[in-house]
């Protein structure tokens, strides 16, 4: 006959495999881009880094998605306290029904339908973080309390100046940068002083750079979505338009103009990266690699939106070529040493 213990055991097995399982399906669902980059990391940090973008990713449904009826900001200040909450005490009963409490809000709250279940699965979420070492959970809660900052401040404040755009990516983008470099530093063995700091020198711009790619790349949708804009308003300004405008094909030169200088922002960040990606240790050369796919992707698309009215006269999108996307995977590091 089984011991209890036994059969506790084997059911608490269950349950936190069945919440790993869940979160890397849920991977798949809300970013392809990081779904093919993520499992490529070593074991002894891949959970964690998974487990840390879902949270992340969580965060910012709450910040941005329109919901299934008008949001305000409070309400959405509320979520992401309470999402904070959470993970101040994830092994406590009183995290388990804030969980429930998210979970049962998300049908309102959010209108993806993927973000959307996200939030309804967070105490599948939480079985896997609170299965972390204490280092790890405070490191991942220090970085988000950072994330959840800056993003509230920026619901409040509009982006202007190019410096307010670096202000705002640090917060979104930049946070979760620190977080990875942060788990390489303090588990590598071999990372010697000169390589630790260049990776702390950099690590903004890594996020940095993948997000400004993301803002210059989405303007048409988010226009058409009614999204925030994070083109700096100065801009705007400068050429006596607002953001809709850019959609209308008698102002093609100023678009062009208005591009030119976002992109221009944006590249600034890619040399910054190529240190960053060079300075990780071998031990880690999963990491580096898919890192270096997802940094090569955003070259690439950045290259390909270049002079590219498709920006903002597209009907979708503007992707890099399937050609371009499988040579990246070939050699995603062959890039990076250029």
């Amino acid at each position: 006959m089984p011991s209890l213990y036994g059969t506790v055991k084997s059911k608490t097995g269950e349950v936190f495999q069945d919440s790993l399982d869940y979160c890397k399906g849920a991977l798949q669902s809300v970013s392809r881009s990081f779904a093919l980059t993520i499992p490529l990391v070593e074991e002894n940090i891949l959970a964690p880094i998974m487990v840390g973008y879902l949270e992340a990713r969580i965060l910012d449904t709450f910040e941005d998605d329109i919901g299934r009826r008008e949001i305000s900001l409070q309400e959405r200040v509320n979520s992401m306290n309470i999402m904070m909450e959470i993970l101040e005490s994830p092994d406590s009963s009183s995290a388990r029904e804030k969980a429930k409490q998210l979970a049962e809000s998300a049908d309102e709250m959010v209108l993806n339908p993927n973000y959307r279940d996200l939030v309804k699965n967070m105490e599948r979420i939480l079985t896997v973080h609170s299965s972390f070492d204490k280092r790890t959970k405070e490191c991942m809660l220090r970085w988000l309390k950072e994330m959840n900052f800056g993003m509230q401040k920026f619901l409040k404040q509009e982006v202007y100046s190019f410096e307010d755009l670096n202000e705002y990516c640090y917060y979104v983008a930049g946070t979760p940068s620190g977080f990875l470099t942060e788990l390489i530093r303090t588990r590598s063995k071999a990372l010697g002083e000169e390589n630790s700091q260049i990776l702390r020198d950099n690590e903004r711009d890594f996020g940095l750079f993948l997000q400004k790619v993301n803002i210059v790349r989405d303007f048409r949708e988010d226009i058409l979505d009614n999204e925030k804009i994070f083109w700096p308003g100065f801009l705007f300004e400068k050429y006596n338009l607002v953001p809709a405008d850019l959609l209308k094909p008698e102002n093609e030169e100023k678009c062009m103009e208005l591009l030119d200088a976002m992109i221009d922002n944006a590249s600034l960040h890619i040399e910054p990266v190529k240190a960053y990606l060079n300075a990780i240790p071998e031990e880690y050369a999963g990491f580096r690699a898919g890192a270096a796919v997802n940094f090569a992707m955003g070259v690439a698309t950045l290259e390909s939106m270049r002079n590219n009215t498709e920006v903002f006269f597209g009907e979708k999108p503007v992707k890099i070529s399937h050609e371009a996307r499988d040579n990246i995977l070939a050699d995603p590091l062959g890039f990076v040493s250029g």
